[in-house]
């Protein structure tokens, strides 16, 4: 690495817009940029980006990069043709999956159909082959393994096509060695193809859970393998010699080699560096209750966090597969600006989930022609035509109020009533997702504070906190890239798990501990290979855990120094107290058992600075830049509001809505009866005058 390499970069691919930040280690200072997406060439779109900072990569010493190239490969079925290896019996559950009738795409009333069709299975039946092995409960070794059977079996599938292998046989979770055995004879006779084992990738309970999980990952190895050597070999082109790391779905960064093995650690990697950044934002205010609301240009991501701790599931799904990976707890819902506005078979106003992306784009770009999101705020007054992205994107408001005629037209209304609609309908949407994070788990709104970024994050934000009776709104400095601010903050990190299927009353506190203490070595050797720091590694343990005969189970922390008998009894009386939080209720009289264990081991970023703006007099005169015609909401109608430069606020300067912010990165739209300050860190705190 070069002496004088003093820059962190982090590089979030969204779906209309390239967002990069870099940080200068040295003197705390940012820059900041925006370039368009360029689907289907993400690696230009990386290299579009760092060109647009003005930065010469030979003084970059760590490039952070969230990546969704794994997450598109899935939706759009461009990954490698991958064949399955399974215990002789047991194959057909790609088929079966499970009894659960899902949420069609668009709508919710899809539970109630009874001629639902279940997803095509992940891998295809002429790509799956049966082994006649066995292992039973807990880890007994009924059948054994016959490696001729294997590489008979293994040839077969390469013949059809298969570039991967996935192998999972029922119970590697307590006896991996048949699954070992597999993945050292495809490694040594099958050098060019792929392979991943269960009890590598996801080794819990739930054998079909475990299985597509692993067929995923397999199938996602060469798509990422290819896409991060074409990216690593054009930024050594262009002079970078630093370090790449990627963004993980539970709000880490890992080395490439690591994800190499494990892609689909990357799945949920793009979402999930605005909670980090929203995060690290309430830890610097003091505030434990926050809502993270990300709103780009295809989505709405919003979480909530609490005692600043991100919230991790231990499962996800993506395109209707269940995939057992740590992920951070964001829900994502089709609203975001480049959301297209329609009328649905009843002629009732829709806005999403389909985008216009960033081609063709909103009408208002020049090159779409159906109404968005984007396209409603430019008529309404609330974007600006010429100081859009900070005047490098001219916006078409003919373009954009043209497409909203013809809406308006099936509506039977004018062309403002109907932007103001799809407005209204958006944040109805992203209020209905905060609802349900936060209403229906038994938290308070009131308590919490939102922050709001991406591109349309703060032009929404305080309507969002209206809608949802939150009273107070973050907005965070340069909000348009603040998932960057969130991917050069994340801690270098990885979380192991392991399926532990015991009754309580059954566990042997010293062979838990033992176990526990093999999944902190594993990770800490993972963090090692992948850092030239050799910092103090932290080390966190939870468990998956329920009572017998439940169906689900509660991750809860072990906290406890020592697992003994005292240990194990903090450790039921956290899980009784951790249902009785989420349910209400707690059977104590009840037996429990453990179902999967976590260590997350984590090696911490070096803390960053900021400079602060300076002290203000609470005067943002200033500021103002102008006045502009802007519609309020339907009460007020059009009203002319003043127009801030953000860039010349200063410390606790007061702007009383309705107002409009422009900044570089972001639009910020205060409604009436909220009131902005500045404070010492430059954000701009929005609360309601009614609360």
């Amino acid at each position: 690495m070069a002496s004088n390499s003093r820059y962190i970069i982090g590089i979030d691919i969204g779906g209309t817009f390239t967002d990069v930040i870099a940080l200068n280690r040295e003197n705390g200072q940012t820059v900041s940029a925006k370039t368009a997406t360029t689907p289907g060439r993400f690696v230009a779109g990386v290299t579009n980006s760092i060109k647009a900072l003005g930065i010469q990569l030979h003084e970059v010493e760590q490039i952070v990069h969230g990546s969704t190239i794994c997450t598109n490969a899935l939706i759009e079925r461009k990954h490698a043709k991958t064949g399955f290896l399974g215990t002789k019996g047991f194959s057909d559950e790609f088929d079966i999956q499970r009894m659960i009738r899902r949420w069609s795409k668009t709508s919710w009333s899809a539970i109630y159909d009874i001629y639902q069709k279940k997803p095509s299975p992940f891998v295809p039946r002429y790509l799956r082959c049966e082994i006649d092995e066995r292992i039973a409960y807990p880890g007994e070794v009924v059948k054994s393994l016959d490696l001729d059977e294997v590489r008979h079996k293994a040839n077969e599938l390469i013949n059809k096509g298969a570039s991967s292998l996935a192998v999972c046989f029922l119970w590697s979770t307590v006896n991996s060695s048949h699954e070992r055995q597999v993945k050292a004879l495809i490694n040594k006779e099958f050098k060019s193809v792929y392979v991943s084992i269960s009890s590598e990738v996801a080794p819990v309970v739930r054998e079909y859970e475990r299985m597509v999980t692993t067929a995923v990952n397999a199938s996602l190895m060469p798509v990422l393998t290819d896409y991060l050597a074409t990216v690593e070999d054009e930024l050594v082109a262009l002079g970078f010699r630093g370090s790449l790391l990627l963004m993980q779905s539970h709000g880490g960064v890992a080395d490439p080699a690591v994800l190499k093995e494990y892609p689909i650690l990357t799945l949920r990697g793009g979402p999930v560096a605005g909670v980090v950044a929203t995060n690290n934002l309430g830890k610097t205010l003091g505030k434990k209750r926050l809502i993270s609301c990300d709103i780009g240009g295809t989505s709405c991501d919003t979480a909530i966090i609490l005692d600043h701790t991100i919230p991790v599931t231990d499962e996800t799904e993506v395109d209707y597969y269940p995939v057992k990976i740590p992920t951070a707890d964001i829900r994502c819902i089709g609203a975001g600006g480049g959301s297209i506005a329609y009328l649905d078979s009843g002629g009732t106003l829709r806005v999403g989930p389909e985008s216009a992306g960033a081609s063709p784009g909103p009408a208002c770009y020049g090159t779409g022609t159906r109404p968005t999101l984007t396209d409603a705020n430019l008529v309404l007054g609330r974007l600006s035509s010429d100081e859009f992205c900070g005047g490098k994107i001219r916006l078409d408001a003919g373009a954009a109020r043209s497409s909203i005629e013809s809406l308006a037209r099936e509506l039977g209304c004018d062309v403002i009533t109907a932007a103001g609609g799809i407005v209204r309908v958006a944040v109805a949407n992203m209020a209905e997702s905060i609802r349900l994070q936060t209403i229906d788990r038994g938290h308070d709104p009131r308590e919490f504070s939102l922050v709001g970024f991406g591109g349309g994050g703060p032009l929404h934000a305080s309507l969002v906190a209206e809608a949802s009776s939150i009273p107070e709104v973050i907005i965070p400095l340069q909000p348009g890239v603040f998932s960057t601010v969130g991917m050069i903050l994340a801690d270098l990190s990885y979380r192991s798990q392991k399926g532990y299927l015991q009754p309580f009353t059954n566990v042997d506190p010293n062979e838990l501990e033992s176990l526990f203490r093999e999944m902190e070595a594993a990770g800490a050797a993972i963090l090692k290979t992948s850092s030239s720091n050799r910092g103090d590694i932290r080390f966190s343990r939870s468990a998956a855990m329920r009572y017998t005969l439940q169906e689900w189970e509660l991750q809860v922390p072990i906290d406890v120094a020592t697992i003994d008998q005292n240990g194990l009894n903090a450790i039921k009386a956290t899980f009784h107290a951790a249902h009785r939080a989420r349910y209400g209720f707690a059977r104590e009289d009840k037996p429990i058992e453990f179902v999967t264990l976590y260590v997350d081991s984590t090696l911490a970023t070096p803390s960053l600075r900021h400079n602060l703006p300076l002290r203000g007099d609470q005067d943002s005169t200033v500021a103002r830049k102008g006045t502009r015609d802007v519609y309020v909401d339907e009460n007020c109608g059009f009203a002319t509001v003043p127009i801030y430069d953000r860039a010349r606020l200063e410390a606790d300067d007061v702007i009383d809505g309705p107002c409009v912010i422009e900044e570089l990165t972001s639009t910020a739209f205060i409604q009436n009866n909220w009131r902005g300050i500045i404070d010492s860190m430059g954000n701009l705190i929005v609360r309601s005058l009614g609360n």
